[in-house]
């Protein structure tokens, strides 16, 4: 497709900002092989977390896809749950088999009982993997920590997927999403209460260091809120005041630029902090005008269901990688950061053929069920 062409958007369709969203996945890998390139791992997760506050908004605002709020939690949990299972137990096995982390087991030996009952619940249901990275042990208990590097058993190497800690945040934004996103001024009131939680620490010099940064979810619940506000107040101004034409050929303009700012994010010469206000203040904006020409493509979905999967796995596959080219004497970082983009989509792709796949027909016909009782 080309990106001058512009199509009329439908409420019919699923919800996606596929490319987006797999270039974001994309960049966090490259992250975590030690290149920071595109926008950067930490930019890539936050922006994560507001095209998820976009599209629940969406989901539970427009098109009131979810009879009931337990049918959302369900029909959400089985969106996460089944890929990671299957990724963290090839986790498990890659540990088991190899001997490459010895230091996985020994945490769950060294850990007192509360340590060991986070990370099996954790671990087991994704649940809390954000709060191992505030908790710690000292004197042989389980303990909140300002740095969860400041332990005496680092209790983050015994998780199974290490970056799965963001499906923590998510979940806690799911459980609060249905009470709070159709109360716009309850919805503007969170926001600035977490903006000035975030400016509070990082006056008293914790809000500029990990985990605090991007793992705290009072602080980065600005962010979901944020990406509902752009579905709730800017898509429905778009629509009004832009005729179907235009709107279509701003859209398909807007997506191609926020594309193109995301592959040159890091090349621009100027300050962090200044290219992510301005990068951020963007993507707010024109973000509903993506969601337009991305909600009408079915290669964009296919790609955007590549993400989570892509996200996912890479961990496991970048560790794969690493012990392969050990082997057969590759010390070539870039051949491995590459390597692992190539085979992190591989595995996404199977993964959704085999799990993915076969989940979202039930989940689909779940949602049919719960909408007709």
């Amino acid at each position: 497709y080309s990106c001058s062409k512009g199509r009329a958007f439908s409420v019919n369709k699923a919800p996606s900002m596929g490319t987006l969203r797999t270039l974001f996945a994309i960049t966090v890998v490259l992250g975590h092989t030690g290149n920071y390139v595109f926008i950067g791992g930490r930019n890539a997760v936050q922006l994560f977390y507001v095209i998820s506050g976009f599209l629940i908004s969406y989901v539970l605002v427009e098109r009131r896809a979810y009879a009931t709020t337990s049918s959302f939690y369900i029909n959400r949990y089985l969106r996460l749950y089944p890929i990671y299972l299957v990724v963290a137990l090839l986790s498990f096995v890659f540990i088991a088999a190899t001997g490459k982390d010895v230091r996985f087991f020994e945490i769950y030996d060294e850990a007192p009982v509360l340590a060991k009952v986070l990370l099996i619940f954790s671990n087991a249901t994704m649940f809390l993997q954000d709060w191992v990275m505030f908790s710690g042990v000292q004197n042989n208990e389980l303990v909140f920590v300002i740095n969860y590097r400041e332990s005496d058993i680092g209790l983050w190497k015994a998780l199974l997927v290490p970056q799965a800690w963001t499906l923590g945040v998510e979940l806690t934004f799911y459980l609060v999403a249905p009470f709070i996103l159709g109360r716009s001024k309850i919805v503007f009131l969170l926001v600035l209460i977490s903006i000035v939680t975030r400016i509070y620490l990082i006056q008293i010099g914790l809000g500029t260091k990990d985990p605090w940064t991007y793992r705290f979810f009072p602080t980065e619940l600005a962010l979901f809120l944020l990406g509902a506000l752009a579905h709730q107040m800017l898509l429905p101004r778009y629509k009004k005041y832009l005729s179907e034409r235009r709107l279509g050929v701003i859209a398909s303009s807007t997506t191609c630029f926020l594309i193109l700012v995301t592959l040159t994010y890091w090349l621009v010469p100027m300050s962090n902090i200044i290219k992510t206000v301005f990068f951020f203040s963007l993507f707010f904006l024109f973000m509903p005008l993506a969601f337009q020409f991305q909600s009408e493509h079915n290669w964009d979905k296919w790609v955007g269901d590549l993400s989570y999967p892509i996200y996912i796995c890479h961990i496991l596959v970048i560790e794969v990688l690493k012990l392969v080219s050990e082997k057969i004497g590759i010390t070539d970082n870039t051949i491995v950061a590459i390597s692992a983009v190539i085979a992190s989509v591989a595995v996404a792709i199977v993964l959704n053929y085999v799990i993915g796949k076969p989940v979202e027909l039930f989940r689909n016909q779940f949602r049919k069920d719960s909408v007709a009782h």
